[in-house]
């Protein structure tokens, strides 16, 4: 079994220019792919959804073994860090937000970056009763 995770995570281009969405974006898929530590986040998994139209990257996964060390895992931990890396040089077209909650109720992790918006993905806890 082991312990079980969900996952989220979106990079996003969000200028008022879709010229530059456009170039960013693909310039990033391109660098994405051609590195060998992102690439194989772009493989058979239908969790990562590549949407052209509106210039995003959508990751998402329930109930899954989210381990640093395991080869599907750390794909899509550097395409964050590669985003990161993008608003750290400068890339001001770019937002990502990334969530993992874990079963423990305190073991969430989130990391934002450049132009996100919190809306984007959010944790919500709430109580569920079986009698309600």
């Amino acid at each position: 079994m082991g312990y079980r995770s969900q996952v989220a995570y979106t990079i996003r281009f969000v200028s008022d220019d879709d010229t530059v969405n456009r170039h960013s974006f693909f310039t990033f898929i391109a660098e994405a792919k051609s590195k060998p530590e992102c690439a194989q986040a772009f493989g058979a998994d239908d969790a990562l959804v590549v949407d052209e139209s509106k210039f995003t990257i959508n990751f998402y996964a329930d109930d899954v073994k989210w381990y640093d060390g395991y080869p599907d895992v750390d794909c899509h931990n550097n395409l964050i860090s590669l985003a990161s890396e993008w608003v750290d040089g400068g890339n001001t077209a770019l937002g990502y937000s990334f969530v993992r909650i874990g079963e423990d109720a305190s073991d969430i992790t989130e990391r934002n970056g450049g132009q996100f918006d919190w809306d984007w993905i959010n944790v919500s806890r709430q109580i569920v009763c079986d009698f309600l």
